[in-house]
């Protein structure tokens, strides 16, 4: 027992500045780290959500509506500290869950902006506050303090974080209060307006570790690793996760399929956790000085798994459910861990330093997203693919067993092309403060040391043409053109002077707007068939049917072709696409950089070649404009032929 600290996140000054030595920081603006420089952050992010915590109790402090039903703020604030007397290790373990952090921001956004972003069915403000209660009666009941406080319930639920979550007999309410109490032994929650006798109760013992129809368990995934054993909780049961609406959606499985459940996890984690302690030991160190939870995510299709984690939520991650069927799943696995890890390194250095200016104004291309990304998101992808370039280089080198070494090769060539089409770009980006710039040299320099390492020549093929595929198509989507030149080119394409121009009456092309397109999807598809294609496990799992798109969403016939040097079908059906889409606006670029990559090299289409891969927006444009003003849909590879020859294109 001693004193407080968390009195202090009243106000930031009574908290400790941190900062790290030069030496920290360029270890971690490289993409590694060690368990050193991650507490470090650790202890940083302590701070920053005292902080949060100071603001929150200001903001509702000062808002009749801030608790409602439930006890008064200050009640649930000396609760927590008081837990915190007793054990300052619990106080700081509640306070460092990535849900903790997830709802410390999503609370002060509404306490500082009220009614924005508020949707229908949305809890009133008192039941978001309110999780500051639960969070202190959690603190209380494991530090073996007794307490009495009001607490909100949601959809007859009250989740005690770590603990478990309480279902309250009986027909549930949306929102109400509930009175939690606890007298060192068990733990009693009682809905607000019956009797502690009453049929409604829910009573726990400890070690609260018995499931019941009223009692839900979070389950912990215990991890049998070469360094010790590690427990990991599956994050299922609360209301601030990465799935907006998971409260609402219905209960996890239990009984055996809950049992096979968990077991999937634990193989999943201590297959893909050992993997990368043997290939990238530095990797491996981050995942385990960050990695607290995981909340699970619907089963992904091949070669796409799914993972997330909030800025605010360091050391949580959102991932696929193990299905048990994916092939080489303990390496994807391994390059999801270190993926997440990364995030969540620097979300704990964002909130140290400011590497960007405020300006979130502008949108940039990466080659690893389908839609324009915020300069905040653009650091976030180079650090976290740094990190999953360094894992698969690691597997490559290191006993990759052989019928995952073309897929190893592929993804190390894929991340390593991707980074040095931005990075460099990057560090030039004028919005990057000193500390920023240093970042993404580092980061320059870590895979610059990459460059000249090579990989076999049929994944290293199809990787360049992943990239250049996925610019294409991301062009194609969310760069528009000069309406006026479209205008004047559809006007004399209608006038049937479709003819090539001399150079010097060539059309000028204007630099095209950027104007994010909602519709683009799926722009990797062509990758995952790359990924299927390189592993004899899957390769066969590719039908040239219209069966594909349920394989691989936004994949056609023609892209298999494509990929196997059909190139007269693949032209064929991807024009045949071009001509059929029916729908208001453009076919989807995906079509047409398809229909790009048929045509390259080819002699007789030069012209549709050039145009295809050096304004693809405006041919897209042109031609969907075209064909409205057309009796019939004329041949794509045609109008990109005149184009090319037409309008001045390098």
């Amino acid at each position: 027992m001693g004193g407080s600290s968390l009195s202090s996140g009243w106000s930031a000054s009574g908290l400790p500045r941190h900062g790290l030595p030069p030496r920290h920081f360029d270890l971690l603006a490289g993409g590694g780290a060690g368990r050193a420089v991650v507490a470090h952050l650790w202890d940083s992010e302590r701070s920053h959500r005292l902080v949060l915590l100071g603001l929150l109790m200001g903001s509702a402090s000062r808002r009749a509506d801030a608790t409602g039903p439930l006890s008064d703020i200050e009640a649930a604030w000396d609760l927590l500290i008081a837990a915190e007397r007793q054990s300052a290790a619990i106080a700081d373990d509640i306070l460092l869950l990535p849900e903790t952090g997830h709802w410390l921001r999503h609370c002060l956004g509404r306490l500082q902006s009220p009614g924005h972003g508020r949707e229908p069915g949305d809890p009133p403000l008192w039941a978001d506050v309110g999780h500051l209660h639960l969070l202190a009666a959690v603190a209380a009941v494991r530090s073996g303090l007794p307490f009495r406080l009001r607490v909100p319930v949601r959809a007859g639920r009250v989740w005690f974080p770590t603990l478990g979550c309480a279902v309250l007999p009986g027909e549930a309410r949306a929102w109400q209060a509930a009175e939690a109490t606890f007298d060192s032994h068990t733990l009693i929650v009682t809905p607000s307006g019956t009797g502690t006798a009453g049929p409604g109760l829910v009573r726990i013992a400890r070690p609260f570790a018995q499931p019941s129809a009223h009692w839900r368990v979070p389950h912990v995934l215990s991890l049998d690793l070469s360094d010790g054993p590690r427990q990991v909780m599956l994050h299922e049961l609360g209301p601030y996760r990465m799935q907006g609406k998971a409260w609402d959606s219905p209960d996890r499985t239990a009984g055996p399929a809950a049992a096979e459940t968990v077991h999937r996890w634990t193989e999943l984690l201590e297959r893909a956790w050992s993997l990368l302690a043997r290939v990238d030991p530095g990797g491996a160190e981050d995942v385990t000085a960050c990695l607290r939870s995981i909340e699970p995510l619907p089963v992904a299709r091949p070669f796409r798994w799914h993972s997330a984690t909030m800025e605010d939520g360091m050391g949580g991650m959102a991932a696929s459910a193990p299905a048990g069927t994916e092939p080489a799943a303990a390496a994807q696995f391994a390059a999801v861990l270190t993926h997440e890890a990364q995030h969540s390194k620097l979300s704990a250095l964002l909130h140290m330093y400011s590497l960007h200016t405020p300006d979130v104004t502008r949108r940039f291309q990466v080659p690893w997203r389908d839609d324009p990304r915020p300069l905040r998101g653009v650091l976030h992808g180079v650090y976290a693919f740094t990190g999953v370039a360094r894992f698969w280089r690691g597997h490559l080198l290191n006993g990759c067993p052989e019928d995952e070494q073309r897929l190893a090769a592929f993804e190390f060539a894929l991340r390593r092309r991707q980074l040095l089409c931005v990075l460099p770009a990057l560090e030039r980006e004028p919005e990057l403060t000193t500390l920023g710039r240093r970042l993404v040299g580092r980061l320059l320099e870590t895979v610059r040391e990459w460059e000249d390492e090579p990989v076999p020549p049929e994944p290293l093929a199809w990787a360049e043409l992943a990239v250049d595929d996925h610019a294409l198509s991301w062009r194609s989507h969310h760069l528009v053109p000069e309406p006026d030149l479209v205008a004047d080119l559809v006007r004399e394409w209608g006038d049937g002077r479709a003819e090539a121009a001399a150079p010097e009456h060539a059309w000028h092309c204007p630099v095209p707007r950027l104007v994010p397109d909602p519709a683009a999807r799926h722009l990797d598809a062509r990758a995952v068939l790359m990924r299927m294609r390189l592993m004899r496990a899957t390769a066969t799992q590719v039908p040239a049917t219209d069966a594909l798109g349920d394989v691989v969403l936004g994949a056609r016939p023609a892209d298999v072709h494509l990929l196997d040097g059909r190139l007269p079908t693949a032209e064929s059906l991807y024009a045949a696409e071009i001509r059929a889409h029916s729908d208001a606006g453009p076919a989807p670029g995906t079509v047409w950089s398809g229909l790009a990559w048929t045509l390259r090299g080819r002699g007789d289409r030069e012209g549709a070649a050039r145009a295809l891969t050096a304004c693809p927006e405006l041919v897209r444009h042109v031609y969907a404009a075209v064909r409205l003003k057309s009796a019939s849909a004329p041949d794509p590879v045609a109008v990109a032929e005149w184009l090319g020859r037409t309008v001045a294109v390098s």
